[in-house]
Formats: C-alpha cells, structure tokens, sequence
C-alpha cells in the first residue's frame, strides 16, 4: 500500500524538487530564472496576472538556504510598485508577516497558500508574459536582485 505524504510535507518536497532541478538538470539558458548568493538559493520566481482591476500581484517561487545558521528574508522591493511586503491568505482573512524565516536546509516555497511577497500600488499593467526586477533583502546576507515572469504557472 502506497503511503501519501502529510499534506503539510508535500510543498516543501516540491519546492526541494525544484530547486534540485533548477540547480542540477536545467541546460544554461534555462538557468537564467535561478539564483545563487552565498549560501541562498532561489528557485523560479512567478507571478500570475492580476485579476482584472485589481492592483496587487502575488510573486511565489522557491528559496533554499543551504549554510549552517538561519537566515531572515526580511523584505522586498520592486520599482513596479508603491508597496512590497509579506502577505499570507487563508480562509479569506490576510495577514502581513514581518519575515520569512529560512531554517538551514529546508526549503521554503512562496506559494499561494503560505507566506509570499505582495506587491500593491502597481505603477504600470502587469500581463501574461513580463517580466519585472524584485530585490529580495536578506538582511545581513545581502540583496539579491531576481527576475518574476508573469505566467499563468511555473510551468513556463
């Protein structure tokens, strides 16, 4: 009989996947959407379109800290936006988190149902197939420039 796993295990598992394939088994060209500072890994970074009249857009993807001591994502920053900062939506209500903590060797994915990146005060349309700079703040660690790719899903 097939175990499945925890459903709260799952997502780190895919994110884990992810960055082993972004890091591992993509060719050159493909490895553009992935980024390397010191011991931080991000993944492919994404946003979908925002629904029509609404100016706000979410930005997921995957971040791997693979040094021996906790790291804090302590913010973002876009030149499309007025506003960036941590959002997480459940149950309908939202909540804005300070940080992203990211524990040594757990991968952490920005995703739809956990704590992404919120950017609102949009200073231009944002469709289907842009791509716009966020700058993800580190803290100590550094900031480390990335490149979201407006998709439907990662699946690009």
């Amino acid at each position: 009989m097939m175990r499945l796993l925890p459903k709260s295990r799952a997502p780190l598992l895919v994110a884990a996947a992810l960055l082993a394939f972004a890091f591992g088994h993509m060719p050159d060209g493909a490895r553009a959407h992935s980024y390397k500072m010191h011991d931080i890994m991000v993944g492919h970074v994404w946003a979908p379109p925002p629904a029509d009249g609404e100016d706000g857009v979410a930005v997921y993807g995957p971040i791997l800290n693979t040094g021996h001591d906790a790291i804090q994502l302590v913010g973002a920053s876009s030149p499309i936006a007025d506003k960036t900062r941590f959002r997480i939506s459940k149950d309908g209500t939202e909540s804005w988190p300070e940080s992203i903590q990211l524990r040594p060797n757990k991968p952490f994915g920005m995703a739809k149902w956990r704590t992404h990146i919120w950017l609102s005060g949009l200073k231009k349309t944002v469709t289907e197939g842009d791509q716009f700079e966020v700058v993800l703040d580190f803290g100590n660690a550094g900031k480390l420039p990335v490149e979201v790719v407006v998709e439907q899903s990662a699946n690009h």
